[in-house]
């Protein structure tokens, strides 16, 4: 059964997490997005109710927001769920993700084949 709220798109987009109390973040890559969440390919994932902030590079600007972490597979990636995105960067998402949904796959993997 589908318990998500939102459409997911297979959309990449380059994010950098920090886990709250921590001044390290690190850079991923989404593998699919929400208005409601994403999930973050890396290695070493942060574990479950991890508390971060994240910024997302989508379109020519970036979506700042908070988010805690819901799922995790070590070596593989991490779910995050948004859970303070403004109004403002909530439409510029949802803009983006249905621009970018338009665009086949092999259209949005071109900036990464070279």
């Amino acid at each position: 059964m589908e318990r998500r709220e939102c459409t997911r798109y297979p959309v990449s987009v380059e994010i950098e997490v920090t886990e709250m109390g921590s001044r390290l973040p690190f850079r991923g890559q989404t593998t699919d997005i929400s208005l409601s969440g994403c999930y973050v390919a890396t290695i070493f994932p942060l574990p479950i109710g991890a508390v971060v902030d994240f910024k997302m590079w989508v379109g020519d600007g970036n979506i700042k927001g908070h988010g805690s972490v819901q799922t995790c597979h070590g070596g593989v990636g991490m779910g995050i769920k948004f859970t303070d995105l403004t109004r403002d960067a909530i439409n510029r998402l949802d803009d983006y993700l249905h621009a970018a949904s338009l665009v086949s796959p092999e259209e949005t993997l071109q900036p990464y084949i070279r």
